[in-house]
């Protein structure tokens, strides 16, 4: 099924010249607070979401960058920045759970103020993939070995994976170079949703691309990919 690879978009006119759009802080702002600054947001920190909504008042524009509808950054995968328009249009998708918290951005080279939205989404559909038509490696960060590998099944996946969790000194991950998906998941009608497990990328539907451009904003790019 026709799916696309979600992406930022990086040095041009529509976001400026800096990747990421979003990476540092205004002075005085505490991020590695785990109660209350971004870092509880962390997916290390708390894989669901914190029980008290955060202070995410502090984030700085990078200079070069633009505001867009979706600004990239560097917090990690799971978060999203987003504008009012672009909070409107993630409430109309179909997605794994998620939460929105308002926010700030703030441009010092513009002496500029915007509010935002901070979305983060926990999306794991390793379960759904039809193992025996997906191809996966095993790469050896130590070597740069690739190896390829075979599983026919959730179980032999999580067996092999904690196999490689016992070996301390080893530093072997597992991915899918090839994804296929299985019936119980093209049913979910996910529009926006990652894989985890073997594949950190995000995939949206085409209904999402569409509306996306409809709508007219602003941000992202998209790679049309087989699913």
């Amino acid at each position: 099924m026709r799916y696309y690879e979600l992406e930022y978009g990086c040095d041009n006119k529509e976001v400026g010249s800096q990747y990421p759009q979003v990476w540092d802080f205004i002075k005085g702002y505490s991020p590695e607070n785990e109660d209350n600054g971004v870092c509880s947001l962390y997916y290390d920190y708390n894989p669901l979401f914190p029980p008290i909504d955060p202070d995410l008042s502090g984030f700085k524009l990078a200079n070069g960058a633009q505001y867009t509808d979706f600004l990239s950054n560097g917090f990690g995968n799971r978060l999203f920045f987003l504008s009012e328009n672009a909070k409107r249009f993630m409430e109309d998708q179909n997605l794994d759970i998620h939460r929105f918290y308002k926010g700030r951005v703030t441009s010092l080279r513009k002496k500029r103020v915007e509010d935002y939205y901070v979305m983060k989404i926990v999306s794991g559909n390793w379960q759904y993939l039809d193992f025996p038509n997906c191809e996966f490696y095993i790469s050896d960060a130590d070597t740069d070995d690739i190896i390829p590998i075979k599983f026919n099944s959730p179980e032999e996946f999580i067996k092999k994976e904690n196999e490689f969790l016992a070996e301390e000194e080893k530093s072997y991950t597992i991915r899918a170079s090839t994804i296929k998906m299985t019936d119980a998941f093209y049913k979910k009608k996910l529009d926006m949703f990652m894989i985890d497990e073997c594949n950190f990328d995000w995939y949206v539907s085409e209904r999402f691309v569409e509306e996306y451009y409809k709508k007219k904003l602003t941000g992202l790019e998209f790679e049309p990919i087989d699913i």
